[in-house]
Parts: structure tokens; sequence; C-alpha cells
């Protein structure tokens, strides 16, 4: 009887050990929460000084080259909007245990991942098989043409358009070796006969040739696009920022396949953490359900 009564009574603390011990990983948990408070608090300031500098700027975006060539749109959505919306979900979702906020993370970082895959597929074919775009009337030059255009009209665009053609050495946008001609698109410096500009015929002074030790001539690029390809190119990079672009991704295929897998890793991680974590809460809360049982 007394062996009985021991065995009765050990039944029920193995009972109760297992009812006590949580189901959620706090190791989980916390690296999911930690990252996601870092990056909503870098966000946050993110946006905010995009709001500020858009509200200093009192700008108005209206085409998509606004948004892809002005610096402060592009910190305020995507670093800013973009990250602290999603960021806010993981943060709290992980920190409260909420099922619904962490199955809202998990979504908007996998359709981030899908979009970011997306986008590196579109480099690809527009690289390695651009027929293919021909044939679906896709032309990214076409959007990336109204930068050259409006290049005079915001001086943030017109920096970061110099910005990148001095780091790149390239001239225009287009995907070609003589994409310097694309300036030809701007009202400043086409070589039409009617055109009164004293830049008429002329390319910006980021597209000319700087050797080490030079200064810069802001007057370089006159008459460029009256020359020819061979003669332009002793004064001016006379190819196009896409040309190069793709030039520099075939040298460079392992540090961009490098780069891509660094930023689709850690989402990846992401996204396994937070439906783990939402699996553990689920668990518990079934074994909340037993107890009461």
């Amino acid at each position: 009887m007394e062996d009985g009564g021991q065995e009765s009574e050990t039944r029920p603390r193995r009972r109760d050990s297992y009812l006590d011990r949580s189901e959620v990983n706090n190791c989980v948990k916390y690296i999911l929460f930690f990252t996601n408070l870092i990056l909503f608090l870098t966000a946050g300031v993110s946006l905010g000084i995009g709001i500020w500098i858009q509200i200093l700027k009192g700008k108005v975006v209206v085409h998509l080259v606004d948004f892809l060539f002005d610096p402060s749109i592009m910190v305020m959505c995507v670093g800013g909007a973009v990250t602290c919306l999603v960021s806010f979900f993981g943060c709290f979702g992980s920190l409260r245990e909420n099922v619904i906020l962490l199955t809202i993370y998990h979504t908007l970082v996998s359709l981030l991942l899908l979009v970011e895959v997306a986008l590196v597929v579109f480099v690809f074919v527009f690289y390695f098989s651009p027929e293919t775009l021909d044939k679906l009337n896709i032309v990214p030059e076409d959007t990336l043409r109204d930068a050259i255009v409006k290049y005079r009209d915001d001086p943030d665009m017109q920096d970061l358009i110099d910005g990148i053609q001095e780091l790149m050495d390239c001239c225009g946008v287009s995907n070609t070796p003589t994409g310097y001609q694309d300036w030809n698109e701007n009202i400043y410096f086409n070589c039409s006969v009617v055109n009164p500009s004293h830049e008429r015929c002329s390319v910006p002074f980021s597209c000319c040739i700087l050797n080490p030790g030079d200064k810069i001539n802001i007057l370089c690029g006159n008459g460029a696009l009256e020359r020819t390809t061979a003669e332009a190119e002793t004064v001016i990079h006379p190819e196009g920022c896409l040309y190069k672009l793709g030039i520099w991704i075939e040298r460079n295929s392992l540090i961009v396949g490098g780069s891509t897998l660094g930023i689709f890793i850690p989402q990846v991680i992401a996204i396994c953490f937070a439906k783990q974590l939402k699996d553990q809460i689920k668990a518990q809360i079934a074994k909340w359900v037993f107890d009461r049982t």
C-alpha cells in the first residue's frame, strides 16, 4: 500500500512538471525581439529624417523617377516606412508572444524576399537575355531617361546623377557604349539649332575623365555631343551607366553573388525564427487548454 501511495503522489508531479515547462524558446524569442527592435529604432530615425528633408524641400513626388533618384525619398520610404512597419510586427509580436503579429511579420518578410528575388531575376534577364524584355515591351532605360530630362530641375537628383556618373565612370543611362548621347534629351544640353543654352551640345562635368590630382573643370564636357565616340572618349567616359553596371557585374560575379546571399540569408533566418516561435506559442496555448480540461 505504501508503494502504491508513493506512486500515486509522483504521477501528478510529473504532469505538473510537464505543464510548467514553457514551449517557447527564449533564445529564439529574444533574438527576434532585439534584432527587430534595433531595426525599428533605426528605421524610425531614418523615416523622421526623410520626412524632415521633404518638408524643407516642399517637393511633390509625381513620377517614378522622382522616387528612384531622390535620396531623401528612398531613405524615407525604403529605409524608413517599410523597415519600420515590418520590424514593428516582429518586435512586438515576439515580445508579446502574439501569433497574429508574428503571422503578419512572417508574411511581410516573405513578400519582401520574393520581391528581392524577382528584382535579381529581372537584372539577370536584363543583362543576359535582353530579347525577353523586348518581347514583353519592357524598356527600363525609358524610365531612367526621365532623370536626364529633369537633371537641372532637382538639385538632389542632379547631385545623385553626378555621383553615380563619377563613381561608375559613365555618362547617361543607356545600356550602350554611346550612353553620353542620352544628354540630348535634356533641354539645356541638346544639340538642336534652336537651343539658346550656353551648355548646348555638352554633357555634365561628371562625365569627364579625371586623372588623379586633376582639378574639376565644369566646362570639360563642352561640345561632347557633337563629337564622334572615338573623339569623345578622349575627354569623357562615353558608356552609359547601365552598360558600365553590366560590365561590373560580369567582372565581380562572386561579389554580387555573395552580397545577394548576405541580404537573403538573414531574411530567411528571420522567417524561420518567426515560424518556429509562432508554432511554439501555439503549442503552449494548446498545453494551457489541456491543463484546464
